[in-house]
């Protein structure tokens, strides 16, 4: 990998402020953390794309309910879902990803090489299995959103900056957000996750929210037609993610188990959607996906 990684970081960004916070956050990294899978010689000569797809998951204690139901999602759905939606001009996937409560968050799907050393990006057909120890919501306190999100974009952009000044092509990042709940851990002021987000590049790099709706969150309703809910004014005007990247998957009152597991199981095949292809639209995608029956 390349030593420095501040011109490829930058690359991704038309803000240079932007660029500089994420650099700064970046080269606080220790590097197994964004160590990845070597691409293979197919893969580097194919000419189809690069894109690097990195996860943002809520660990808070109020995602307990449905942690087995994320970790069952991603373990037994996720990978066959985005191979059957993958695009076929993208060569080239690898994942990533982190859960996070208080504090800073912490990398999952951990693994190894070819060569036994630590990788935590890998390709969707070889993801490792995500475990209680990898995400367990009981464990949590808090939701440090904002700081997840600053350093996971520091995390998923190192890693894209020295795989792009490895191979030597452009490299896209999607960045996928998952929160049941909004930022309430230091720092509680959005602006800086706002100019990282609202700097970058919009063409290379994107930014999906997905909102499960529970008890504990913002508000999904809109109490007239053309008003922000309370969730898409943090998302969209907070945080300054497009907004036909924001979508809420609105709780039932009165929700059974039941339900509520089918209501994280669509959530799960749109996010499958959104993650295999470029430039869709969260919003639309989830309109297309209207019957359980036709999940995954």
């Amino acid at each position: 990998m390349a030593s420095s990684v501040s011109p490829e970081i930058a690359s991704f960004f038309q803000d240079p402020d932007a660029s500089d916070a994420v650099v700064h956050a970046a080269f606080q990294i220790a590097a197994p953390i964004v160590q990845g899978t070597a691409l293979t010689t197919d893969e580097m000569m194919s000419g189809g794309g690069m894109r690097v797809v990195y996860f943002i998951l809520d660990a808070s204690p109020s995602m307990d309910p449905v942690a087995a139901a994320l970790r069952n999602g991603f373990n037994e759905d996720f990978v066959p879902a985005v191979t059957a939606a993958r695009e076929d001009d993208i060569s080239a996937l690898r994942v990533g990803g982190v859960a996070f409560s208080s504090g800073s968050p912490v990398p999952i799907w951990k693994g190894t090489d070819a060569d036994g050393n630590e990788s935590y990006f890998h390709p969707f057909d070889q993801l490792p299995q995500i475990t209680t120890g990898d995400y367990n919501p009981a464990w949590g306190n808090g939701t440090d959103l904002h700081r997840a999100i600053t350093e996971g974009s520091a995390q998923a952009f190192r890693y894209a900056g020295d795989l792009q000044a490895e191979i030597g092509m452009d490299v896209d990042v999607d960045i996928v957000i998952l929160s049941d709940g909004a930022n309430n851990g230091a720092p509680t002021d959005p602006s800086g996750v706002r100019q990282i987000i609202t700097g970058r590049d919009k063409t290379r790099v994107r930014y999906v929210f997905f909102y499960f709706e529970t008890e504990w969150g913002l508000s999904v309703k809109r109490h007239r037609p053309n008003e922000l809910s309370e969730l898409e004014k943090y998302a969209i005007n907070g945080l300054g993610i497009d907004g036909e990247q924001v979508q809420a998957f609105a709780r039932k009152p009165g929700e059974t188990p039941k339900e509520q597991a089918s209501r994280f199981r669509r959530l799960m095949a749109v996010m499958s959607r959104v993650s295999a292809a470029r430039n869709v639209s969260a919003v639309v995608t989830t309109a297309a996906v209207t019957d359980d029956d036709e999940l995954v």
